[in-house]
């Protein structure tokens, strides 16, 4: 009886180790197959990540453009740093409306008090390496007449020289 329990045992413990051998085979050839897609995968994310950088950093600089025509508009410009030759405002730690922070906007008016002011805004997106100098948007504004507004005054919009 003794034998025979010894025995299956035995048999028991040689069935588990070759299970082990089967399963371990198994999984180095799928280790195999996975690392050389997962290896293409990160240069594919770089690249993605760059492009996402990019338009953040652009639509913060047309952001700032539209800022600065909208503050010369209203004649809030008085309270940016500079003079009427050159005046500065720099939004920091922009957010988006869930929250998140998106980056940092640099907003430049050339001569803010002449018949065509120049905006030159700069997108910089935070966390990013690719990104240091930020993406630039450089708009010439001309003075126009608020008439289909039944405004009275003037406004500015942007023109491309």
């Amino acid at each position: 009886m003794k034998k025979i329990r010894k025995s299956n045992l035995k048999r028991r413990h040689e069935k588990q180790g070759s299970i082990q051998i089967v399963g371990m085979t198994i999984m180095v050839s799928v280790l195999l197959l996975a690392v050389p897609f997962l290896l293409q995968l990160s240069p594919e994310n770089r690249v993605t990540d760059k492009s996402s950088s990019y338009s953040a950093a652009f639509s913060l600089a047309e952001a700032g453009v539209e800022r600065a025509i909208r503050d010369m508009n209203h004649g809030d410009i008085s309270s940016w740093k500079g003079d009427s030759r050159l005046r500065t405002i720099t939004i920091s730690f922009f957010k988006a409306p869930e929250g998140n922070m998106i980056g940092d906007i640099e907003i430049k008016i050339e001569e803010p008090d002449g018949e065509n002011p120049v905006v030159k805004s700069t997108g910089r997106v935070t966390y990013t390496d690719y990104l240091k100098r930020g993406k630039k948007a450089r708009v010439v504004v001309e003075r126009t007449t608020r008439v289909e507004l039944k405004k009275n005054g003037y406004s500015w919009v942007s023109s491309i020289p």
